[in-house]
């Protein structure tokens, strides 16, 4: 006869090779290098500007790891632009496109996280969240990502449930790895992204599929 302790341990066994399986055997964490820069709104508001940001891909980070084991590391925050304020995210990718160039990104980093304190709303089109391309390995993975943050973050540590903005980076680097806008209202990648905080199936598996995906290191020719 099968004793209690030997069904328990079956039970467990099954648990944890169940997990196991989700992103397969001896997939090895990726770490993602992101230079941040922050706007002049963004630096106003806050003297400690540059841990602000720091925490906010640190926060995103947080869920990236437990769920698709993709680690966000911060190389560098800078401010950008120095002293011109730039109140559409539209404008912001475009000048982020054309004054750091893929052609000329350096070994130091894979991803531009450009963050801004402009008042303007995550559902406005010139205002919300943005980035150059839906991610794809044939291309390489987009290189810019755009996000409003609405109000000072600071991070409480990696078990606390994402705020607004932190939910918006996390579509958006979603958005990087291929995934895309789905109607399922309870999709962190419906376009009202609210406080969702979870990916459906279909997107989950593209990210999973993509996460090892090399970066892009030239501008789209079309």
């Amino acid at each position: 006869m099968t004793t209690r302790r030997r069904i328990i341990y079956l039970v467990l066994s099954a648990f944890w090779l169940s997990a196991c399986a989700l992103l397969g055997p001896d997939v090895a964490q990726r770490a993602v290098h992101v230079k941040v820069l922050v706007d002049v709104p963004f630096r106003a508001r806050n003297a400690h500007w540059n841990d602000e940001a720091r925490g906010l891909i640190e926060a995103a980070s947080d869920f990236y790891e437990r769920e698709f084991d993709l680690r966000l590391l911060t190389q560098s925050v800078h401010s950008w632009p120095e002293q011109e304020r730039v109140t559409s995210t539209v404008e912001l990718l475009a000048r982020l496109q054309k004054e750091f160039p893929l052609q000329a990104k350096s070994a130091d980093y894979d991803l531009i996280v450009a963050f801004t304190g402009e008042n303007i709303s995550h559902y406005l089109a010139a205002g919300r969240p943005r980035v150059d391309r839906i991610g794809n390995c044939a291309q390489g993975l987009g290189g810019y990502v755009v996000v409003p943050v609405r109000k000072v973050f600071n991070y409480r540590g990696p078990n606390l449930e994402p705020e607004l903005d932190v939910i918006a980076l996390i579509h958006e680097l979603g958005h990087i790895f291929g995934a895309e806008h789905i109607e399922d209202i309870h999709s962190i990648m419906h376009v009202d992204f609210a406080y969702r905080s979870d990916f459906d199936r279909k997107n989950r598996e593209v990210i999973r599929r993509n996460r090892l995906c090399p970066f892009a290191k030239q501008t789209n020719r079309h």
